[in-house]
């Protein structure tokens, strides 16, 4: 039975790897969890069950993260790292030898992908928690990954339906909305064919389906306001290209210098994006290492753009004295805005900023304005709150390397449809767009390294359901998973005290023995006897 859930972990582990962002197969991930499930609800209690779906998960991180050798360099980017994460320059390796594999001992303990307290019910029940208690635990564990794990971003299930139908349900509950129905829709499937218990399958299943259906009717959100034309400007090269022009003054006492270069070059591609008939032009991560809103000579070369191009500019800036990043928006006459801190700093790589203020937008070009910095984008909840806060349209500036930027360009997307605002995407070199609030791209600078400014006319957004209701379905699935798991926790308990009454107070291995049979007195002659049966 253990080779048999080996099978099924590395086959789901494969179907899901399919179905995320590196890929692309979306649709498959409402059939990837089948074999491990099988496992779990055919064998229930036994060592294979309980290794089936933390081996499956365990593998499939792994999978994400091969594409992502030699590690893409970090080192000479954000500084010095807080803790010794990185090898050769990344924090990859750490996490695929030591972080994942411990990952996966924890779900083992814990019992990952089992419907937890299930046998205490009756029949009836035991069915519909055979289905809602794995999707409620794989609920919370996407939840609490995004929320604390600083590599949430690789992983979450809800991200393998950013491009198909069922994306709309990340609108109406959040993306905890879609990996709950992912999980149930399989253990809901297995039911029905291992268990044979259709009935109480086809009821969450349907109600799966027709929400799918009805998601855009029920997302009720309209415009904003008038169309705007944005640009998202992509350099082409990466700040740690010590050997470019662009970056002759990047050394400790040159970085006001470096900034002024900086702006200058990206100065051409804003006056590009300008003649495209571009109002708000944003750049990528950490255009400078100084305070921007500070520093004036840099301020004074940012203005100058701004005014000579006619446009607005959201300008991202790391300031090295502070460890801290932030963006503001430059326009082409009047005030800078003050500045919207980044909300998930890289503490792992030596950026600070914790105790943030709350998001909250900013004025520009006319429209209110939410501004994502880095792995911001990996809490949805983050977004979501600009667009109940008031934000149009939503920013996204990223200093990715290549394997990342599938994940936060489907996270982008993702985001912008939970949320119902337009999100425009500026990264260095990968992965630029420009989504409608819809989360689909009407522009797109593809996965390749390119250096572009890309223009777009985007209708600004209102808030959705989910951008009322917050992360309501994923604390929700949380609490129930909590509840199942000490429920069935408690009901081992018993069971042991219960076999230990009956026993004596003697269990298995404290000395008791089972009782053997007298044996029948031989027959007469000698001959074996034979027991009534």
């Amino acid at each position: 039975m253990i080779r048999l859930a080996v099978a099924a972990a590395l086959l789901s582990a494969l179907l899901l790897w399919a179905a995320s962002p590196a890929v692309g197969a979306g649709w498959l991930a409402w059939v990837a969890l089948v074999p491990v499930a099988s496992v779990v609800l055919s064998a229930p209690g036994t060592r294979a069950a309980r290794l089936a779906v933390p081996l499956a998960y365990g593998l499939y991180l792994e999978l994400l993260l091969v594409p992502a050798l030699p590690f893409g360099l970090a080192e000479g980017q954000w500084g010095d790292a807080a803790l010794p994460v990185l090898i050769g320059g990344s924090p990859v390796l750490p996490v695929a030898l030591l972080a994942i594999p411990l990952f996966g001992l924890i779900l083992y303990a814990v019992r990952f992908g089992e419907p937890w307290g299930a046998e205490l019910l009756g029949a009836r029940l035991s069915a519909l928690a055979a289905i809602l208690v794995p999707a409620f635990a794989w609920t919370a564990l996407d939840l609490l990954r995004v929320k604390l794990d600083p590599g949430g971003s690789w992983g979450p299930l809800f991200l393998s339906q950013v491009d198909t139908p069922a994306s709309g349900l990340a609108a109406l509950g959040g993306p905890w909305l879609l990996t709950f129905a992912i999980v149930a829709f399989n253990y809901g499937l297995v039911l029905a064919v291992v268990r044979r218990r259709p009935a109480a399958a086809l009821a969450p299943s349907a109600l799966i389906v027709a929400l799918v259906v009805i998601a855009p009717a029920l997302d009720g959100a309209e415009p904003g306001g008038r169309p705007v034309r944005v640009a998202a400007v992509q350099p082409g090269y990466d700040t740690a290209e010590f050997e470019r022009q662009e970056l002759r003054h990047w050394e400790p006492g040159t970085f006001n210098l470096a900034a002024r270069d900086l702006i200058r070059d990206l100065g051409g591609l804003t006056r590009r994006a300008a003649r495209d008939g571009a109002e708000l032009v944003v750049w990528p991560e950490a255009v400078a290492f100084v305070d921007l809103h500070e520093r004036r000579g840099a301020r004074g070369a940012l203005r100058r753009v701004a005014r000579d191009s006619g446009v607005t500019i959201v300008a991202p800036y790391f300031d090295h004295v502070s460890r801290s990043g932030a963006a503001i928006a430059v326009p082409p006459h009047g005030a800078l805005t003050t500045p919207r801190p980044k909300q998930r700093p890289m503490w792992f790589l030596g950026e600070r900023g914790g105790g943030a203020p709350a998001p909250r937008p900013l004025r520009a070009a006319g429209i209110r304005v939410g501004t994502l910095l880095g792995v911001d984008v990996q809490d949805p909840n983050t977004l979501r709150q600009l667009a109940s806060g008031g934000a149009q349209l939503a920013t996204s500036s990223t200093h990715d390397w290549r394997q990342l930027a599938a994940q936060h360009r489907a996270l982008a997307a993702l985001d912008a449809e939970a949320a119902g605002v337009p999100v425009v995407r500026a990264d260095w070199r990968y992965g630029s767009a420009v989504y409608d609030r819809d989360g689909g791209a009407i522009a797109d600078a593809g996965e390749d390294r390119r250096r572009t400014a890309l223009a777009a006319e985007v209708e600004p957004g209102g808030p959705t359901p989910y951008a009322r209701i917050g992360d309501a379905v994923g604390w929700l699935s949380l609490a129930a998973a909590i509840v199942a798991g000490l429920a069935a926790l408690a009901g081992r308990r018993g069971a042991i005290r219960a076999g230990e009454r009956a026993s004596g107070g003697r269990g298995p291995g404290r000395g008791s023995r089972r009782p053997r049979p007298s044996p029948a007195p031989p027959r007469a002659g000698g001959g074996p006897s034979r027991l009534p049966s």
